[in-house]
C-alpha cells in the first residue's frame, strides 16, 4: 500500500518506467524495514547512502531499468517520505544531497553479476527472490544447471522446485547413491539454498579456502548435520568450531 501510493504521489510522477519505479520502492521499503526498524519513511544521508552504495549492491540483483531507475526512485521516495513525516527542509535538502552525491558513485559500487560474464536466465534460476547475497553459496549446492545429462536439459530444471532440485542433485552425484544419502544431500543443498543457518555455508568457505575438494566439504557438513539433529543453536556452534577436515574424516 505504501509503495502504491508513493508511486501514485507527484513525487513520482516523472518517473519514466512505472514497472521498474514499483521494484524500486519495493527495495527501499524492504531495506527500510529490514534494516531500520521498519521505518521505511525514516530517511537521511547516511541512510540513503548506506543503501544506494552498501546494501544493494550486496543484497539485491537489478535488472538494467531497476538500474537505471533506482537512483531516480530513491530522491523520489525522499520528498515523498520527507513530506509523510514532516522532515525539515534543511534535512531534505541535506538528504538530497546526498542521494545526488552517491548517484555519481552507485554504476561503481552496483556491478551487475552479467558484466562477469553470467547468464542472466541461470543468475534468475539461481536467484529468483533476487536475494544477490545467495549466488555464492546457491550455485555451490547446484553446480550443474547447463546442457544435457542422459537426455535431460539441465536448462529447463528449476533448483528452487523440489522435484527438479532432486533430479539435479541426482546428477551431480553417483548414480548408485543410495536414497537415504542422497536425501542428506538434499537436506544440505536446500539449507545452502535458504542460508539456514549462516554458519553452514561461512564453514564451506574455509573449508574450501583451505583446498578441500566440495565433495569432502558437502560430506563434513552432512556429517555435522545428521549428527547434531534439530538443534539450531548446536548447529551453529559445531559449524563455528570446524577450522579443518579431520585427518581420519
Amino acid at each position: 500500500m505504501l509503495a502504491a501510493e508513493f508511486l501514485a504521489s507527484d513525487d513520482a510522477e516523472h518517473l519514466s518506467d512505472p514497472s521498474a519505479a514499483s521494484r524500486c520502492a519495493d527495495h527501499i521499503i524492504d531495506y527500510g524495514c529490514e534494516q531500520d526498524f521498519n521505518r521505511p519513511l525514516r530517511v537521511s544521508p547516511i541512510k540513503c547512502e548506506t543503501f544506494l552504495l552498501d546494501w544493494l549492491p550486496r543484497k539485491v540483483m537489478l535488472s538494467e531499468a531497476e538500474q537505471e531507475a533506482m537512483p531516480h526512485v530513491l530522491a523520489a521516495w525522499v520528498r515523498f517520505a520527507a513530506r509523510r513525516t514532516g522532515l525539515p527542509e534543511q534535512g531534505l535538502k541535506a538528504t538530497l544531497d546526498a542521494v545526488w552525491e552517491a548517484i555519481g558513485k552507485f554504476p561503481e559500487a552496483y556491478r551487475d553479476p552479467t558484466t562477469f560474464g553470467l547468464d542472466r536466465a541461470l543468475l534468475e534460476r539461481l536467484l529468483p527472490d533476487g536475494d544477490l547475497s545467495a549466488l555464492a553459496r546457491r550455485a555451490f549446492a547446484f553446480p550443474y544447471l547447463q546442457g544435457t545429462h542422459n537426455g535431460i536439459d539441465l536448462d529447463r530444471l528449476d533448483p528452487a522446485d523440489p522435484a527438479d532440485r532432486r533430479t539435479l542433485l541426482e546428477i551431480d552425484h553417483d548414480a548408485g547413491m543410495d536414497q537415504e544419502h542422497l536425501a542428506w544431500h538434499e537436506e544440505i543443498a536446500s539449507r545452502l539454498w535458504d542460508g539456514d543457518p549462516p554458519q553452514l555455508w561461512e564453514a564451506a568457505q574455509r573449508l574450501l579456502d583451505l583446498g578441500h575438494d566440495r565433495h569432502d566439504v558437502l560430506h563434513v557438513l552432512i556429517e555435522i548435520v545428521e549428527r547434531i539433529g534439530g538443534h539450531p543453536d548446536e548447529l551453529a556452534a559445531a559449524l563455528d568450531d570446524i577450522a579443518d577436515i579431520p585427518d581420519e574424516f
